[in-house]
């Protein structure tokens, strides 16, 4: 398979290790496999022009698929692949296909999208890995109601731009590893429980057999990990949060 050089470039192996050369993040190794990044195009500048699949490729930086593109300009690109999309397929944006992107008002109710844009002209961020998708619920004023993969009910604006159909490869999360090779490879050492590390290594740690325990279930450096915020709350962007499918509380 022909690389596209200028929408390809290599990755430089880390290992954890900042600038000093001390480690700084555990579990992290550097036996993995060599790999290089491909350019995908998120932002859709030109989603009013048709396009040419030429083949769909594996990406060894996501789960999903991404498709090979040539638009009627003559301009070649990668996008994320959409469940259903064939080589050799040609898509126009006009009969609504799948994988043309498309504003978020132009689709109807009940319609999967994919790869959602936050803001307009931002480029997506929502709902871009393998079987991921989003459902369009209402329209009001200059917003649309979409749910997300998480259950969560957001608010979107009207020139957001999104992807018609299901990201592809929806069966990755059955895939199982045969072997601890095969997260080397992905460089991800093995981890060891905390409670079976002596006390000066783990919060966990210490003890005979079995017995010790903590009170708060804590990471290495003593950074509680439950009953707290699993993600970076934001004030500006609550307010277009409609419902959550979670309550999380505060310890």
């Amino acid at each position: 398979m022909n690389i596209i050089k200028y929408l390809t470039f290599g990755l430089k192996a880390k290992s954890g290790i900042n600038f000093t050369g001390k480690k700084s993040l555990k579990n992290r190794c550097n036996g993995k496999s060599k790999r290089k990044f491909r350019i995908i195009d998120f932002y859709y500048i030109n989603y009013l022009i048709p396009f040419f699949i030429i083949r769909l490729e594996y990406d060894p930086n996501r789960s999903a698929k991404i498709a090979l593109i040539c638009y009627k300009n003559g301009i070649l690109s990668y996008i994320i692949a959409v469940e259903g999309l064939k080589d050799n397929f040609y898509t126009n944006w006009n009969l609504l296909s799948l994988g043309a992107a498309r504003l978020l008002s132009d689709y109807n109710y009940g319609t999967f999208v994919s790869c959602i844009e936050l803001r307009p002209f931002k480029g997506s961020k929502i709902a871009r890995s393998a079987g991921c998708y989003g459902i369009i619920l209402n329209k009001k004023n200059n917003k649309i109601i979409i749910r997300l993969p998480s259950g969560e009910e957001r608010l979107f604006n009207n020139n957001s731009k999104a992807l018609l159909g299901i990201v592809s490869n929806k069966n990755h999360k059955f895939k199982k590893k045969k072997k601890a090779g095969n997260n080397i490879w992905l460089g991800k050492k093995p981890v060891v429980r905390g409670v079976a590390k002596n006390c000066v290594d783990h919060p966990h740690g210490g003890g005979r057999g079995k017995t010790s325990q903590l009170v708060l279930a804590s990471n290495f450096s003593r950074r509680v990990l439950k009953g707290v915020f699993s993600f970076k709350k934001n004030v500006k962007t609550k307010k277009y949060i409609l419902k959550t499918k979670k309550k999380w509380k505060k310890i």
